[in-house]
């Protein structure tokens, strides 16, 4: 036999209430197409399962072994449609996302604390990773969205890209050149200087070797490391200035630990983007913490 689970389901309810039109009730149908749904169980079958009674229907033996079998399974099904619902819930949702070093500092870590304090429940599992590498990862369906600081050159259907926010980096220098503190200097007059950047392989230095050229210099770093937050105790130990997204450094220039230095070149503003699949299915957790982010 290759029966419809919803037999199984209608003849629960019948079995459980004793009664056609109690079963159509939860069913939310009528009970005309659970008397039928009953009778083309019976036919399928093979066997009577009902038989009427003065409040309503009762099981037939055959009846009572099939319900201790069908309840059961009906049990664990619904047990775990329960524990599904809950867990893609805002009761106890689970989101998924892949975000650039930047992303993470200058939008999402802000925006999580935020998020968790209206939904406690909600629990969020963040990685690490570049923007090709978030993409692929979205791609895969190993993540719930993607949240970068560099917009791919390309987003094909069914990918979806929106700006979240703007962010700003800034020139910052240690105590070995408090000299430039508060001073507007050119690029031209910096050239010398020993620079702290990120390797030639990031999307950052890029940005960074476009703005240089464009000032008619070339940007050739002294010290190149692999991740942006290196750059902080490096500059503070003054190896060299560096560009760096503004909420890096925030905590060091309100102490004085480091300080901004104006650079007359104005440094373009950039982007945090949030890119998701229009077709994979997202949680309600998943859809909420999307329209968050995008307020």
């Amino acid at each position: 036999m290759n029966l419809n689970f919803e037999y199984y389901k209608v003849f629960y309810y019948v079995s459980k209430y004793g009664s056609l039109t109690r079963a159509a009730s939860v069913l939310m149908t009528s009970q005309p197409a659970v008397t039928r749904t009953i009778h083309n169980l019976e036919n399928e079958i093979g066997c009577r399962l009902f038989i009427r009674s003065k409040k309503g229907v009762e099981l037939t033996p055959e009846g009572r072994m099939f319900y201790e079998y069908i309840s059961a399974a009906c049990a664990q099904i619904f047990k775990g449609e329960n524990l599904l619902t809950s867990m893609v819930s805002l009761d106890n949702g689970t989101v998924c996302i892949s975000a650039t070093e930047t992303a993470l500092h200058c939008c999402l870590f802000q925006a999580v604390e935020k998020f968790n304090r209206q939904y406690p429940n909600v629990r969020f599992k963040l990685l690490n990773n570049s923007t090709i590498d978030s993409i692929q990862a979205l791609k895969a369906g190993r993540i719930d969205m993607a949240v970068v600081s560099s917009a791919p050159l390309q987003v094909e259907h069914p990918l979806k890209i929106k700006t979240l926010r703007k962010y700003r980096d800034i020139l910052i220098g240690g105590n070995k050149f408090l000299h430039l503190k508060g001073k507007k200097t050119s690029l031209e007059n910096l050239r010398d200087y020993p620079w702290i950047s990120l390797t030639s392989e990031s999307i950052t230095r890029d940005f960074l070797n476009h703005y240089f050229s464009e000032h008619g210099l070339i940007f050739d770093p002294d010290i190149e490391l692999a991740t942006t937050d290196m750059i902080l105790p490096a500059v503070r130990c003054n190896l060299g200035i560096g560009f760096i997204p503004e909420e890096f450094a925030e905590d060091d220039v309100r102490r004085g630990t480091l300080f901004e230095i104006p650079v007359e070149e104005k440094l373009p503003e950039r982007n945090i983007y949030l890119i998701y699949d229009t077709e994979y299915p997202q949680s309600i957790a998943s859809k909420t913490f999307q329209n968050f982010l995008a307020q």
